[in-house]
């Protein structure tokens, strides 16, 4: 019994300043993703890639550019839940005008611009819900029914 308390004392102090897990997540360098919005109205709209791939644990700055003549929202509410959103960015040129934080569920860009979002996987998951909402102003169709889905995967 005394001997138990003794290797007890002992490994409590070799292990006492020894973290599971010692990653600084604030001091991580951002993996940059991109994804593109892409189409014409009323023929297609789509993101490019329609999949994305991130890691649990690491730092991302996605960047969200919409190219196609209309607005788009980049909306995954399965994504949202398993990430923890740093901030969302909005730069003009080399000028940063704003930062937004909090939780996020889903991003409206609008066309010829970019937003950055900086955020951290937290959850695994493969989350199909990837979509875009936007009724298409000529026909009335959603983006979503004219091809503006995707797949996210978190490993």
């Amino acid at each position: 019994m005394i001997r138990i308390f003794f290797i007890l004392i002992i490994f409590s102090l070799i292990y006492k300043e020894t973290p599971l897990y010692s990653a600084d997540l604030t001091k991580q360098k951002p993996i940059t993703k991109k994804v593109y919005f892409k189409g014409q109205r009323s023929t297609k709209y789509y993101f490019e890639p329609s999949t994305l791939e991130f890691n649990v644990g690491k730092l991302y700055k996605l960047d969200l550019i919409n190219q196609s003549d209309a607005k788009h929202y980049f909306a995954s509410t399965k994504f949202s839940n398993s990430i923890f959103t740093r901030k969302v960015q909005l730069t003009l040129g080399e000028k940063k005008v704003a930062e937004i934080k909090g939780n996020i569920r889903e991003i409206e860009v609008f066309p010829s611009y970019k937003i950055e979002w900086w955020f951290v996987p937290i959850k695994t998951g493969e989350f199909n819900d990837l979509e875009c909402n936007v009724k298409d102003k000529n026909s009335s169709i959603s983006h979503k029914d004219m091809g503006m889905v995707g797949k996210i995967i978190i490993k």
